[in-house]
């Protein structure tokens, strides 16, 4: 009651497609305490399906500075302009897009970021103004190459805390180390198959993998 339309992501969601934000499917703002959306004209605002919006995310459809320019020459000079954000995107935490912006499909914009130019489809990008950094393969290359060191550090620094190896849960994200069995899916692994509505894909992509080692155990044991 006292957060009203921003007390969860799907409250804030059916709120702003109420004020006239477009908004497609499986789209979340995953603090919408702390997001800022712009609705003095909702209809500038197109949003794609599965679009993850992070902490902090502030997305604006209109500027206000030309209350200085008024103040020096007494105009009215409006200042205003579309966004659109295309599916499939991450806007990492306190980032900012400002009007006039297009962005892509299939993209990744790094936390604290200013978007203040349009952004192609298929890439990263990230900075304050932000710039494309590579390609979308280019970044899965590099994180494939990551995977395991990452993994270890996890489980090392979660041994170190605890005493104890991690289990399903803690890996949700890591399974692909050691799976390529649907059958052997542990519950917090099939709701990472769910994500951005293509677990058909997903799946798929499963029973052609080739993990690094033969079961959650032997990759733990992998961990010195």
């Amino acid at each position: 009651m006292v957060l009203g339309v921003k007390a969860d992501p799907q409250t804030y969601a059916s709120y702003l497609r109420k004020k006239g934000v477009e908004i497609g499917e499986r789209t979340t703002f995953f603090s919408p305490t702390t997001n800022t959306v712009d609705l003095t004209r909702p209809w500038l605002l197109k949003i794609g399906d599965d679009v993850q919006i992070t902490n902090g995310v502030t997305i604006l459809t209109h500027g206000y500075d030309w209350s200085v320019l008024k103040g020096v020459y007494g105009e009215v000079l409006c200042s205003s302009g579309k966004v659109t954000i295309g599916n499939n995107v991450f806007i990492g935490m306190h980032t900012t897009i400002l009007k006039g912006v297009t962005i892509g499909d299939n993209v990744i914009i790094g936390a604290n970021s200013l978007v203040n130019a349009d952004i192609p489809s298929n890439c990263v990008a990230v900075g304050s103004p932000v710039r494309v950094i590579s390609t979308l393969e280019e970044y899965k290359s590099k994180r494939e190459k990551r995977q395991y060191e990452e993994a270890a550090e996890l489980v090392r620094e979660y041994r170190k805390e605890y005493g104890r190896d991690p289990g399903a849960k803690e890996l949700h994200e890591l399974f692909w180390l050691f799976c390529n069995d649907l059958g052997q899916l542990e519950e917090p692994w099939i709701e990472m198959m769910k994500l951005v509505g293509n677990e058909s894909v997903s799946n798929e992509c499963l029973c052609r993998n080739k993990p690094m080692f033969g079961s959650m155990a032997e990759f733990l044991a992998s961990v010195k």
